[in-house]
């Protein structure tokens, strides 16, 4: 495994740009659960694909769970896929992005409500995230979401969903970023847009 670039769910604790460091260690401790739920030891590849179109291998690592409490903590399944999809879509983007995660996105439940989308990124440089004044700008956004019980079909449709989903802030003017996770093969589709080419969705080998 050695070549391909590893990720230690673990980082997370140290937090993630802007974002909490209390936020960022529960999505860890929920990535942990999700991975561990699944089957899987405490290293396992992660195809990350846009698409169905194959992108790069990562290695998921992290530690052991070790009290039962953990996994009794997330019982709600659609609530601890959407967690543990955070903190590996925190991880990806910190990796393979020229952005970090730096504000979450308001919630708006009507209809065709809200951003459609989870988070704002902003630059990795030069971050300050305790000034209102020189808060980091919204440079890209992020959409997130998580599986945990595998179909090809469901991933694809969750997808298209969360793409579609993320129209609704191309206003904004930035790319976005749509990571689902499937936590069982594991695999993460990895798609960026560009709202400035019609919505048109460009892969990562058009970047």
């Amino acid at each position: 495994m050695s070549n391909f670039r590893v990720l230690e769910i673990e980082q997370l604790r140290n937090g993630v740009g802007c974002i909490d460091v209390d936020h960022c260690s529960a999505a860890c401790r929920v990535a942990q659960v999700a991975l561990s739920e699944a089957g899987h030891p405490v290293s396992v590849r992660c195809e990350v694909e846009d698409q169905e179109k194959p992108l790069f291998t990562v290695v998921l690592q992290w530690r052991e769970l070790g009290k039962r409490s953990a996994i009794r903590s997330w019982r709600q399944r659609q609530r601890l896929g959407e967690w543990a999809a955070e903190g590996v879509a925190f991880m990806l983007v910190e990796q393979f992005t020229p952005y970090t995660v730096v504000d979450q996105a308001a919630v708006d439940t009507r209809p065709g409500g809200g951003t459609g989308i989870d988070y704002y990124l902003g630059s990795k440089e030069d971050l300050d995230c305790k000034s209102e004044e020189d808060f980091p700008e919204h440079l890209a956004r992020l959409e997130v979401s998580g599986i945990l019980a595998h179909s090809r079909s469901s991933l694809n449709s969750r997808v298209k969903n969360k793409i579609e989903r993320s129209m609704l802030s191309d206003g904004d003017g930035t790319p976005a970023y749509i990571i689902v996770v499937d936590f069982r093969i594991p695999v993460a589709n990895f798609t960026q847009r560009m709202p400035e080419h019609d919505g048109a969705i460009v892969s990562q080998e058009e970047r």
